[in-house]
């Protein structure tokens, strides 16, 4: 759906609302975003990204990142690191952008992933949207052997692109609304990395078991949809509500809701703590926090 972490999504608005003024399509562009996530099973992430404008119209952004996460059956531990690079072009009623980014984690996750998005507005307050992405992904783990009971070590391979649509819409000058929804397809192989046999493995989830709102970028999901909605206090407070739901590639569902508050800081800085709960595809409910800071300039 969006590159960015949603920590940075309501700092990121409230930027370009900081902004609006300004006669550069790219004026909004000029900023520094920081965010950390952590929920009560102490899976946590952080991520930075920095965007800087070019000329009047193009922009460039950088990013780096690293995640924790913990494997509900085996109990291993998983700290994939992420690097990412994009750019885009404005106009005065539009803007369309690229985004690439690979996470790894030694041999036990390579993920690349390919994201595009144009943005048009056909009116004022009024956003619509689409979004292209596509993934190249492998991940190394082990499944228990039927009847055995001991552990046996495969190969994951994930392969497919998504197609989506966003929007958002100021009902008043305070409030206003937005969804999106995306549609993946995917294709997997799972192999035995086994000296004495190389059989393919149909259906078996891999990274299922550690999936959480924490770490959703990495998990293959053939369908997510996201619909939220953000109310302007003051000229230095906004709040925002979220809903989300991901449908997991090898099963499952991954739910969650969330709050978060933009806060002019001063200075150029946005601050925005949040919480929030989800619910993974083992049924079991955890809460989360996260907070976010922008600094625009």
């Amino acid at each position: 759906m969006n590159p960015l972490k949603p920590a940075l999504i309501t700092a990121l608005l409230f930027a370009a609302i900081a902004h609006a003024d300004e006669p550069a399509p790219n004026a909004d562009k000029r900023a520094l975003n920081l965010a950390v996530q952590r929920d009560a099973q102490r899976n946590q992430s952080a991520a930075a990204a920095v965007s800087l404008p070019v000329g009047e119209r193009a922009w460039v952004q950088l990013g780096a990142g690293e995640s924790r996460s913990r494997d509900a059956v085996t109990g291993n531990t998983y700290r994939p690191k992420q690097v990412s690079i994009g750019g885009g072009v404005a106009g005065k009623a539009w803007q369309a952008g690229v985004n690439a980014s690979q996470r790894r984690d030694g041999d036990a996750l390579h993920q690349t992933d390919l994201a595009a998005a144009a943005d048009w507005r056909p009116a004022e307050g009024v956003n619509v949207g689409v979004d292209a992405t596509r993934r190249n992904a492998r991940a190394r783990g082990t499944l228990a052997s039927p009847g055995s009971g001991s552990a046996t070590p495969v190969e994951q391979r994930v392969k497919g692109h998504g197609v989506g649509v966003h929007g958002a819409m100021a009902i008043t000058p305070r409030f206003s609304v937005y969804g999106a929804t995306v549609r993946n397809h995917y294709t997997t192989r799972t192999q035995q990395m086994t000296s004495n046999s190389s059989g393919l493995l149909g259906g078996l989830p891999l990274l299922q078991n550690r999936v959480t709102a924490i770490n959703r970028d990495e998990a293959a999901l053939d369908r997510s949809s996201q619909i939220g909605a953000t109310y302007r206090v003051s000229d230095r407070v906004a709040l925002n509500g979220e809903v989300q739901q991901d449908r997991l590639h090898d099963g499952g569902s991954l739910r969650s809701v969330q709050m978060k508050a933009a806060i002019a800081a001063g200075a150029g800085w946005t601050v925005t703590p949040g919480i929030g709960r989800s619910r993974g595809p083992q049924g079991e409910g955890v809460n989360y926090g996260l907070l976010g800071a922008s600094y625009a300039w």
